[in-house]
């Protein structure tokens, strides 16, 4: 089977499988507020190993195409070193309300904001790799306070940031098997159990994408509405296709070669692990290139992220240690069975022709999900919360604001 139908089978394949790893026994989800708050020691570590860093060389002429740039990598690894401020950037973050909540062993990281309507949706988003809650953070004002922000007739939520298991702040999974299914457990319970929100929302992409979809089929009695961006590969569907649908297969398969990432996190994740945990250059090199790819920038990554954004969201892993899981997450999402099927519960769809993964047409979303909205935009790839906030918040407000309460 080739790589990309073996990962994409995780998302859209449709039929019928048991979820293990179920929990052996129930606890009451405790949830308690948390102050990011990184060791001096840790920071030290981090200025010692970026000033000793042994730089590979670069053929003349070659800039990306072989991979991240050495050049403009000693430009941001400079910039790390004599420019960036953790703690300006801690303090910006614990301008948030953060927590963790206690969910079957395991401390998941969630960013809350409130609205100040008490009839405001609860609403879960959810970050894919090789990215982090931080990537929410811009959008969450502009949902929770949209009249402040030039929207006074749209509606409000409050919205749940939360990191994913083995991700930033969230515990790294002390066992193997915690895949889409496990997660989506996870984050059902803290919506449901931890928070009490009895009906919610949820938006994800990438992995997050995956994760609350697993929550609609899990728990729709739970879910008032699915939010996307993207449609991931082809596998699970057949044809006949129509003319869309046709060239969206051909697209699909034509990125192959990028998925190269992909096929060694699901593979021998522990083997890149080693790398990603003792370099912090390593660990940009593998990050920042997938921004510059994936993103909406015509080549010039911070067209669309400062420097200071691309280093808090590699700071997220690298404080936390939790670059080894991340990646090593991808083994057990590929392995743990999931549940499948078409979702029911009300789908809205927002598309980007920027994005790495090419856009499905309407029709061929309509196979899997129970599509009520479709959008599409020509604004904004891969980070689309952090890219473009207003037109995904704008875009959220006017699917959420049509379905019934």
């Amino acid at each position: 089977m080739r790589f990309a139908a073996l990962l994409i089978n995780v998302a859209l394949a449709v039929g019928a499988m048991g979820v293990v790893n179920a929990p052996l026994a129930q606890e009451r989800p405790r949830v308690e507020r948390f102050t990011i708050d990184v060791p001096a020691s840790v920071l030290r570590d981090l200025d010692e190993r970026l000033a000793r860093t042994r730089w590979p060389d670069q053929l003349p002429g070659t800039d990306w195409s072989y991979g991240t740039d050495t050049a403009y990598l000693r430009e941001l690894v400079k910039y790390w070193q004599d420019g960036y401020d953790w703690r300006a950037q801690e303090r910006a973050l614990n301008r948030f309300e953060h927590y963790r909540a206690s969910i079957d062993g395991t401390r998941i990281h969630f960013v809350h904001a409130r609205s100040r309507d008490p009839n405001a949706t609860p609403l879960l988003l959810l970050h894919g790799w090789p990215s982090s809650f931080v990537q929410m953070l811009d959008i969450i004002p502009l949902l929770t306070d949209p009249a402040a922000h030039g929207m006074p007739n749209a509606p409000s939520f409050h919205v749940v940031a939360a990191s994913l298991p083995g991700f930033g702040f969230s515990d790294i999974p002390t066992r193997p098997g915690v895949g889409f299914a496990t997660s989506a457990e996870l984050m059902a319970k803290l919506m449901h159990d931890a928070l009490g929100y009895e009906k919610y929302g949820v938006r994800g992409s990438d992995i997050g994408g995956v994760v609350v979809r697993q929550m609609a089929l899990l728990h729709p009695e739970q879910i008032v509405g699915v939010h996307l961006t993207g449609i991931i590969g082809t596998a699970g569907s057949a044809a006949p296709y129509t003319p869309a649908e046709q060239r969206f297969v051909a697209a699909s398969a034509a990125i192959e070669p990028e998925l190269a990432y992909a096929r060694l996190h699901s593979s021998k994740p522990q083997t890149l692990a080693h790398s990603l945990n003792d370099s912090p250059v390593g660990l940009a090199a593998w990050i920042i290139e997938k921004f510059r790819s994936w993103s909406d920038c015509n080549g010039d990554v911070e067209s669309r992220f400062t420097k200071d954004e691309l280093i808090t969201n590699l700071m997220v892993y690298w404080v936390t240690g939790t670059a080894p899981s991340s990646v090593r997450m991808y083994y057990d999402f590929v392995r743990e069975p999931f549940k499948t099927g078409r979702i029911e519960r009300p789908v809205g769809m927002l598309m980007s022709t920027k994005d790495l993964f090419p856009p499905a047409p309407r029709e061929f979303g309509e196979r899997f999900l129970n599509v009520q909205h479709w959008a599409e935009t020509d604004r904004g790839g891969h980070f689309l919360e952090w890219e473009e906030p207003e037109l995904v918040a704008r875009d959220l407000q006017a699917f959420f604001g049509a379905l019934p309460r």
